[in-house]
């Protein structure tokens, strides 16, 4: 009796000690979800906007290839998409910490482990790439318009920041100011490393799209395969 009721004591520490470990996976595995459904929403706007700076891109080439040009407004909405960088914000807290504790190897899932380091991987690739079309970026688009666009002129025309304007301008104030803004427009789709880059960024779309695309359906599918981990864990 004394024996069974030791292995019965025994079983029981056993139990309990599991259930701690079941408790603590269904943490991780939770707070795994939450981080995904964050950068899987990232890639959603990231997608997003890769399609409006590709057809800012169009737009821009269109512009520049005709040679009985419209006016600048005509091409003005794409020019902050064509300028704007989108730097890449992954939520890799819960993983960064399981691995910094020791803690990968609570997850029991075969499945999850794997796909969890696999992402990581691709991630890690995903911002080396982003990081170089930064740079190249930078170079190639930011610096010529720095160069060539006078700021002030844009804010003058830009009626959502009238807080800042000094005076109500009169109209032939505003006409002269788009005339120079306009020239320095002009200047800009002259400029070679300027339009060599936007053209390079539309033969490029199809690329990076499916780059981003992948790294969204792998978070998807991994998030997924979590939530239906946890489900049949309740």
């Amino acid at each position: 009796m004394v024996v069974i009721g030791i292995l019965i004591a025994l079983q029981i520490n056993i139990l309990s000690e599991q259930k701690k470990i079941d408790t603590i996976e269904n943490t991780y595995l939770t707070r795994l979800s939450q981080d995904l459904e964050d950068n899987f929403k990232s890639w959603e706007k990231i997608i997003q906007n890769e399609e409006k700076r590709y057809e800012g891109t169009k737009s821009f080439i269109k512009f520049g290839l005709n040679k009985n040009k419209d006016s600048v407004l005509s091409v003005f909405p794409y020019f902050n998409i064509i300028a704007r960088w989108d730097d890449l914000m992954m939520n890799q807290v819960t993983f960064d910490e399981m691995k910094s504790s020791g803690k990968s190897d609570i997850i029991s899932n075969d499945s999850i482990k794997i796909s969890l380091l696999q992402l990581d991987q691709l991630y890690k690739k995903d911002f080396e790439r982003n990081n170089t079309r930064k740079t190249s970026h930078d170079k190639y688009i930011n610096d010529p318009v720095i160069d060539v666009i006078n700021s002030l002129n844009f804010i003058v025309l830009d009626n959502s920041l009238s807080e800042l304007h000094p005076k109500n301008y009169t109209k032939e104030e505003l006409e002269s100011h788009y005339r120079v803004f306009q020239s320095d427009f002009f200047e800009l789709f002259n400029n070679q490393r300027f339009m060599n880059s936007v053209v390079a960024s539309t033969y490029s779309y199809e690329l990076v799209r499916g780059e981003i695309q992948d790294a969204y359906s792998k978070t998807l599918k991994l998030k997924k395969l979590i939530d239906y981990e946890l489900k049949n864990k309740k």
